[in-house]
């Protein structure tokens, strides 16, 4: 049977449109080019990595042109001869790019944990915001920062905790990148992590510090403080600090007369402390996996990151995506 002549120039108009839908993806990934090439510009970056960056760069702005690409890949559906398996799996694999690199690394959550630690009875609950791995710089914009410090704001906490890894390939201004920070409305604690001590990473820690001091962040690497009974006790980070001397330094021998609290970025440090020594350590440096592959993250990832088993953060390295691993704000009440 002869097609009707609107059905065949609704056919010709959907191939037009198909087409100039691939089109606007193949021209925005060679405008990505462009827009790598300037983004490493004025940024803290170790010599010798300006290709990886470049690259790295080059993926999180080239990712966009998926969006293009699944508006011709879904137009292909719609003829009988496009519903190829071939074809099918094309718009799965350009569905799971989107959301691994455009929707999941931005669906920042909350969660909630009630934590029994057996403190004395006349100290209060104690309830923290934990915050792991932020990682501002090559693929966590200024704006990003903002939305964590608004949600941050909005809860119902005594304090906000971060446990290191501030930084990613950051702009050399720290000051101004971590601005919205000095908005927080609670006390904040934190400790540096691996990139933020070249390891790996550039030598950006002295500036760091003083951002995160300039906009009251308490960084408590290697000192502790008094809070609502607590002490609170801060670790350097297992790769670029020294860990080891400063549980020398400032724990006591013998069981601790009040709760102690210990921030450490990396989880393993945790298996360094003497037996009674921390009621609770709380630490970041894994994502949780960031990309959780079926076996192949926890059974080949994930044991790199943490020999004791302990997972999680917020933040994105390596590659800008998240799958499987929303990003998370933790809530933990301390009782």
């Amino acid at each position: 049977m002869d097609r009707s002549p609107f059905s065949s120039a609704f056919t010709s108009r959907t191939a037009q449109v198909r087409r100039a839908l691939a089109g606007v993806g193949w021209a925005w990934l060679l405008l990505s080019v462009v827009l790598a090439w300037l983004d490493p510009e004025g940024r803290w970056i170790d010599a010798g990595r300006e290709g990886v960056v470049l690259l790295k760069l080059w993926i999180f702005w080239a990712v966009w042109a998926v969006i293009p690409w699944c508006g011709a890949a879904l137009l292909c559906l719609r003829q009988p001869a496009g519903r190829s398996v071939l074809r099918l799996a094309w718009l799965a694999a350009l569905a799971l790019v989107a959301y691994s690199g455009l929707v999941e690394p931005r669906l920042l959550t909350v969660r909630e944990h009630r934590l029994h630690l057996q403190t004395p009875a006349k100290l209060p609950p104690l309830r923290l915001a934990l915050v792991a791995d932020v990682h501002a710089g090559l693929f966590v914009r200024g704006w990003q920062i903002e939305r964590l410090v608004d949600r941050l704001n909005a809860l119902d906490v005594d304090a906000v905790v971060v446990a290191g890894d501030w930084t990613y390939d950051p702009p050399r201004d720290l000051h101004a990148l971590l601005q919205p920070f000095s908005r927080l409305r609670h006390p904040v604690w934190g400790v540096l992590g691996n990139h933020d001590t070249g390891a790996p990473g550039p030598p950006l820690a002295q500036a760091l510090r003083q951002a995160l001091q300039d906009h009251g962040v308490q960084v408590l690497d290697g000192r502790r403080l008094q809070f609502q009974g607590w002490d609170v006790m801060g670790l350097s980070d297992l790769w670029g600090g020294e860990p080891r001397g400063e549980m020398a330094r400032l724990l006591p021998p013998g069981t601790p007369t009040a709760p102690r609290l210990v921030l450490a970025h990396q989880p393993d440090t945790a298996a360094l402390l003497p037996a009674g020594s921390a009621s609770l350590v709380v630490s970041g440096h894994t994502h949780g996996g960031q990309i959780m592959l079926p076996w192949v993250t926890r059974q080949l990832v994930l044991p790199g990151m943490s020999a004791q088993g302990w997972f999680e953060g917020i933040g994105t390295i390596g590659l800008p995506a998240r799958l499987a691993v929303v990003p998370r704000i933790d809530v933990l009440l301390l009782e």
